[in-house]
């Protein structure tokens, strides 16, 4: 069997209120209507720690409190920042060699958003499979913005953060199945032009914010409707079966839309975490799945599924037996 071993959260800097980040007084009336309603209360600014400190940071801090050697580590996935910090350079193998992982292959995973976390618990669990020898699977992310906007018009806000998990082969916290679906007619929907343009000039855009609300809302409903009733049908289980129903941490508003669609209840922990860290990208499920297993919400042999996705366009499921 192959699990979630241990996740950890690196959240260096202090916490600070959106109703204090700058870019909030040139909000337009119907961004700042959403931008107050969106559930997030504080964001983490961790200053000038780059989002690959944040990735280092994060898997230091799981090796030292668990006790792993990194000379033991057979697989490193980096999931790369959306603008990271150099161009060309490998981050991955950056990291390999700083946390003295000598005998791990390392690659990393890009382009899906969000959903690249969980690109990375089908690789990571794959990976075991296909590799008797191999024992742990150590993936980590920084989630950091190079633009000094926070806000994301129609989505979220961001927060800094980095967090990072070992897959090992292990009966707790079991992958038990991993699906995903893409859809490359998003492609553009957001994006941040950097050629030709200085550092304080970059800003995310979504090109067009009806298609984002109305045309991709639909059809994530549509897609993660077929995802769930497949991966369900596929495990023997009943929806009515599923202990806990996690998202990334996009917005309350998010949560009531996808709750009335499936006729489910997203798990407190998610608007928890919303409120307190903001966004944090491909990190969010990762937080909200060690949230869960922290406070004692999820209880031993409890089905959670974690729905995942992404304006890029793609859409996971993840079903864990805890």
């Amino acid at each position: 069997m192959i699990g979630i071993q241990s996740i950890k959260v690196y959240t260096p800097g202090t916490p600070v209120s959106v109703h204090n980040l700058h870019e909030k007084t040139s909000l337009e009336e119907s961004e700042l209507a959403y931008f107050t309603t969106c559930g997030i209360n504080t964001v983490y600014d961790a200053g000038p720690v780059t989002s690959y400190e944040l990735a280092r940071g994060a898997c230091e801090k799981l090796l030292q409190e668990t006790g792993t050697d990194p000379s033991s580590i057979d697989l490193i996935i980096y999931l790369q920042s959306r603008t990271p910090e150099q161009f060309i350079s490998s981050e991955s193998t950056r990291l390999q060699y700083d946390i003295k992982a000598n005998n791990a292959l390392s690659f990393a995973i890009a382009n899906l958003g969000c959903a690249d976390s969980s690109m990375a618990l089908k690789l990571a669990k794959d990976f075991l499979v296909a590799n008797r020898r191999a024992n742990q699977v150590l993936i980590c992310y920084g989630n950091k913005l190079l633009s000094k906007y926070r806000f994301r018009n129609p989505v979220t806000i961001m927060g800094d953060g980095g967090v990072a998990a070992l897959i090992t082969r292990t009966a707790e916290h079991k992958i038990t199945d991993v699906s995903i679906q893409t859809n490359g007619r998003y492609w553009d929907l957001f994006k941040l032009e950097y050629q030709n343009k200085s550092l304080d000039q970059y800003k995310e855009e979504c090109s067009d914010v009806r298609r984002y609300g109305f045309e991709l809302a639909i059809e994530s409903k549509n897609r993660f409707r077929e995802i769930n009733d497949a991966l369900l049908t596929r495990n023997s289980i009943a929806k009515e079966n599923i202990g806990h129903f996690l998202l990334q941490n996009i917005s309350a508003r998010a949560y009531e839309y996808y709750e009335s669609a499936f006729d489910i209840r997203i798990s407190p922990i998610c608007s928890l975490n919303l409120g307190q860290y903001g966004h944090l990208g491909a990190g969010d499920i990762f937080l909200n799945y060690q949230t869960g297993v922290e406070s004692g919400i999820f209880q031993k042999g409890e089905k959670v599924l974690i729905m995942n996705n992404s304006p890029v366009a793609a859409w996971s499921s993840v079903l864990i037996e805890v």
